[in-house]
């Protein structure tokens, strides 16, 4: 699929949370509109990618000076950590942590709301994300070598504010009662996770599997579709590696967004 295709998808995926959660603010300081995004010179995995789609955004708006952007912390020969970006808004500094993810709603998992969004294969989850953040991430802006950075652009980093552009898509089990969603963004939903059993339920329907980076598009029509059978044998390969996959289902009335997990 075109870049433009991927950056539509970004753009159009809502912030996973408004305002503060867990002490960690969003920012939303980007054009509201969709911009002309040139390809990648270089391959990007998913993660750079919505990067670049953010930094391309930031250099269209007047009101943003990149100061500095992918800035590694070295101490000692050894990275210890990287500042995603560091821009003016307004003439006002501010660092910012870019974030997508992916999270599954596992109602198995004890906890609060937080503590039930997990990765497809889960070995990531919201909860260890925000602690991250929280306590490796933001904290690195006020590390003695990060000083030593700024102070030679110019700047203090005691002067910065920090925020996180956090965009995420939301799935959840069949039969999801969405009131159980208080603290995150109801509209990050994008689709349903089942078991390989539950397969069964689209047995007739046309299948789609995206690559990684396709997982920011919305589902369309103008791909080339796989039978029930295909699906489910490639699946299957993919759940003996403990791989959850994300496909397109094709219904009479609708496509549909759904992993299917390997662990439940």
């Amino acid at each position: 699929m075109n870049t433009q295709l991927r950056y539509s998808g970004y753009k159009n995926t809502e912030q996973l949370w408004h305002n503060k959660l867990l002490d960690v603010t969003q920012c939303d300081i980007i054009n509201q509109k969709e911009i002309e995004i040139i390809k990648p010179t270089k391959f990007l995995r998913l993660g750079q990618l919505v990067e670049y789609f953010l930094f391309s955004e930031m250099k269209t708006n007047s009101d943003i000076e990149i100061i500095g952007q992918n800035i590694q912390v070295i101490e000692n020969k050894i990275t210890i950590g990287e500042l995603d970006c560091l821009i003016l808004d307004n003439h006002k500094p501010v660092h910012i942590e870019i974030v997508y993810k992916f999270y599954l709603y596992d109602e198995s998992l004890t906890g609060n709301e937080i503590d039930k969004w997990i990765g497809p294969n889960r070995n990531d989850s919201l909860k260890q994300k925000l602690t991250k953040l929280k306590n490796k991430q933001l904290p690195l802006l006020h590390h003695s070598k990060t000083s030593e950075i700024i102070n030679s652009l110019c700047f203090k980093s005691e002067l910065f504010e920090q925020r996180v552009h956090f965009k995420g898509q939301l799935f959840t089990p069949l039969n999801f009662n969405k009131n159980k969603i208080n603290l995150l963004n109801e509209k990050c939903i994008q689709g349903t996770y089942i078991t390989l059993n539950e397969l069964q339920l689209y047995t007739g329907c046309s299948f789609y599997i995206p690559n990684k980076l396709d997982w920011l598009v919305k589902p369309h029509n103008e791909v080339n579709w796989i039978s029930f059978e295909d699906c489910q044998m490639y699946v299957q390969t993919q759940h003996l590696k403990k791989r959850s996959v994300l496909v397109w289902i094709k219904t009479k009335v609708s496509i549909e967004k759904c992993f299917i997990v390997f662990w439940n």
